[in-house]
This record gives C-alpha cells, structure tokens and sequence, in this order.
C-alpha cells in the first residue's frame, strides 16, 4: 500500500478555528507527528499516544532550513513505516510561510508517498480580523521576517531584494526574536520613515494571549516578541513614499498629465536635452568634490531626467520605463557572462575581453557594422565634446591608470590646449570643429587604429 500523509493546519492557536477536515484526519489517523508542540491550542494532542513531535531537531541544526529538512525527511520515513494515514500537523496554514511543508512535497514525490493538504485557517485570516483591514483593499504585501534577516546580513551588497511598496499594506511574519525585529526594521527603515507607526501583533485570535501594540518604526526592536508575533506596517499615501523609485515614475506621469504642470506638459525630449547633459556635468561635479550629500541629490536630478523622458515616450506609444530597466538589467546580465553565466573571468583584462566580445555579437545580431568597419568616430556619442573623444581614441581603456600625475606636466600640457583654442578662435575657427576634423583625419577606420573605450 502507498504510504499516505495528509497535511493539516492547526489554526492560529484558537481550537475553536481547527477546521472541520483537519479533526476528521486527525481523528481517524494511524500517526500524527507535529512539526511543534510550541504552539496554542493543542493541548487535545499533546496527550494522545499516536503523536511524536520534531522539536528536538531544532537543537541538532544550526539554521532553520536544515530543521525543515530534518522534519521532511522525519516524516517521510514515519510515514513510510506506519500502516494506515499519517497526519502531519502544523501550526497555522500549510501554505502560509510552512517551508516543512514544500520540502515534504519534495521528499515524498521522490519516495513515492502520497501528500494531501487540507484547507487551514492562517494567521492572515485572523489578523485581517483584528486590524479591520482587507487584503484586497490594501493591496497586501506578505513578508517572512528570515528573508529580511538574510538580506540585512547580506549588506552592503542587498540592494533590490526586498522590492517592497511602501504604498500597500505590508504584513512581516515570524518575527520571532529581538534580532529578527532589528533586521526588520532596519529593512523596512530603507522604504519608511523611522517614525512611521506600525503595529506589533502577538498570538492573534488566542484567547486572553492576543497582544496589538503600534510603535514607531524605530523602536521595533524595543518590543517583545515570540513565536506568534507578525509585525503590520500601514500603507504611505504616494506623495510620503519618498524613498520608493515608483513614486518618483508617478511624479513624471502626473506632471505630463492634464492636470499636472504646464510647463512639464510642454517639454519634449528635445527641450530637455540639455538638461541631461547638464545634470550629469553636475553629478561629476559632485564626485569630484568627494560630497556624498551632493551626489545622492545630483544622482536624484539624473533619475529624473530619465523619468520624464520615459513618460514623454510612453505617451507617444514609443517606450516605458519598464522597457528601459528591461534593456539595462538585460544588457549587464549578458555582458556579464562571468557573473551570471558560465564564462570565467579573473582579471579585469579578461572581464574587458568578455565585454568587447560580447558588444561585438550585440553588433552582428543587430545588423551594426563591426568594430573597425567604420570610422571610430562614428562609434562614439555624436554629442560627446571633441576633447574627450581625443581621450578615448588616444588614451589609456577606462579604469586604467591615466599615466603622468606631475603637476609641472600637468600645467603645460593645459597650457599647451589653451594655447591651441586660442589659436583656433582668432583664425575664426570653432576649436571643438577643427579637433574633430583632425581626429577624423588622423585614425583610419581599421581595427588595429585603436582599441576603443569600453561604454
């Protein structure tokens, strides 16, 4: 006979909210293992000679996932023993944030062991309750607090794995520590503000144990917390989500919009233009000044230039914004075989290699004469000033050394430019003109005149 395992939930912790389905399994079970006896509510079982509990396998593992594997394979094998059902018991939902329950699925496929899982009553439904919130309404974010844990502990390098919306509801489940709330917060704290008031949920719908306590987001890791504890963060209207990059996608759209700003509603990308160019001259000039107040502002300026160009062209049906963060993500996860495939790259010179190889079979899928095949003039930004195009045609790749730091050269090279542009001017000739003529005149269009910068 094929082993049998039936999943069910045991509700919140209030036995009144053990679903109809999952008494009638436990009752006519052969085995019921618990994943915990640590939970409310239960007291029925705890004394019923067919129950086993894992709770001593959190002591042989040191991370909750090996637990889980622990408790699948447990399981399995008990299962797998036992004539007749077996009913493996877990606090809540099966499916609400029960990682015992997807590994089981896993597990007993391969055993070949048949898994039902029953309905539950989950956390979620009773604390909807106790918040007189909708889900649907507030168009509810479900959070496991061990994600933001890991994240947080991968800083600096865990930007964007949160992909939190400040303007829905966000419920954080299982904070169940003071250092799981500490990473919560510091998590939540990149999308709110430190004084946003949240709410502190402990053993919703258990009678005489329920505990809803709000605090500033800033104190979160001030209040006590266990193993029934879920943290509900409320929704920030559109103009306070500052810190989120949709808000800023949603001050473009209504700027342009009928009811927006006049002036904004004028602009084209040609009138723009040069605000483009000018924002990143001072975003340069930011990070020559080491200012990083200023830098983050200036950065601010360019993402708005990006924002409005991209609403400007989703109105005329040419792109949106999501087209340019699909071309970006897409252009550095395939230049970047050695990162996110399987080329191999151990210096930067072989990362340059990889790079160009990969532009070069960006050019042929798209038609574009190969490197070399024109004038190396023509492969750099029309609008880029003529002094920089000297540089990248006669200079060294970017991110190398720039070669002589002697003042005493320095000054007499500047003198040397200056003494060329005035030169030009009083013969009655536009400097940046005749430095691109003669940079035209003097690279011929092969791939051994020059190694072009990487862009």
């Amino acid at each position: 006979m094929t082993p049998r395992i039936t999943v069910v939930g045991l509700g919140p912790g209030d036995p009144s909210t053990r679903t109809v389905g999952a008494q009638a399994a436990l009752d006519r079970a052969s085995r019921i293992v618990l994943r915990t006896c640590v939970h409310p509510g239960i007291d029925d079982l705890l004394t019923d000679p067919r129950v086993s509990t894992c709770d001593d396998l959190y002591e042989s593992e040191e991370t909750f996932l090996g637990v889980y594997r622990r408790v699948a394979d447990r399981v399995c094998a008990l299962a797998a023993e036992t004539d007749g059902e077996t009913v493996f018991a877990v606090p809540g939902h099966p499916r609400f944030g029960e990682r015992s329950v997807s590994l089981l699925l896993d597990d007993s496929g391969d055993g070949g062991i048949s898994v039902e899982i029953l309905p539950a009553v989950s956390y979620l439904d009773i604390i909807a309750i106790t918040l007189a919130q909708d889900p649907v309404q507030t168009r509810l974010q479900l959070i496991d607090a061990l994600d933001l844990q890991i994240a947080e502990a991968d800083e600096p390098f865990s930007g964007g794995t949160d992909a939190i919306d400040p303007t829905r509801g966000c419920l954080v489940a299982q904070v169940y520590s003071q250092p799981v709330s500490a990473a919560v917060k510091n998590r939540l704290g990149r999308f709110y503000p430190d004084d946003h008031l949240v709410w502190v949920i402990t053993a919703a719908g258990v009678p005489g144990a329920e505990r809803v306590a709000p605090c500033a987001l800033w104190e979160l890791d001030r209040q006590p917390v266990d193993h029934l504890t879920s943290v509900w963060v409320p929704p920030l209207t559109s103009l306070d989500a500052v810190r989120s990059p949709h808000t800023l996608q949603r001050i473009a759209a209504h700027l342009r919009a009928p009811d927006g700003c006049p002036w904004d509603r004028k602009q084209t990308h040609a009138s723009i233009r040069q605000a483009v160019i000018e924002e990143a001259y001072e975003t340069v000039d930011a990070i020559d000044d080491d200012d990083p107040d200023g830098l983050a502002d200036e950065l601010g300026d360019l993402l708005l230039q990006v924002a409005l160009h991209s609403q400007i062209a989703e109105e005329s049906g040419e792109f949106a914004l999501e087209d340019v963060y699909e071309k970006v993500n897409r252009k550095l996860i395939r230049r970047h075989p050695h990162v996110f495939g399987d080329a191999t790259a151990e210096t930067a010179g072989e990362v340059v290699r990889t790079w160009d190889a990969v532009k070069a079979a960006e050019r042929v899928a798209a038609g574009k004469p190969a490197k070399g095949a024109s004038h190396p003039l023509d492969e750099l930004p029309r609008a880029m000033p003529a002094i920089e195009k000297a540089r990248v045609l006669v200079g060294p790749r970017k991110g190398e050394p720039t070669g002589n730091l002697d003042v005493s050269v320095i000054e007499a090279s500047g003198a040397a430019i200056l003494a060329a542009v005035e030169a030009a001017i009083e013969a009655g000739v536009d400097p940046e003109q005749a430095l691109d003529r003669a940079l035209r005149a003097r690279f011929a269009p092969t791939p051994q005149a020059m190694e072009p910068s990487r862009s």
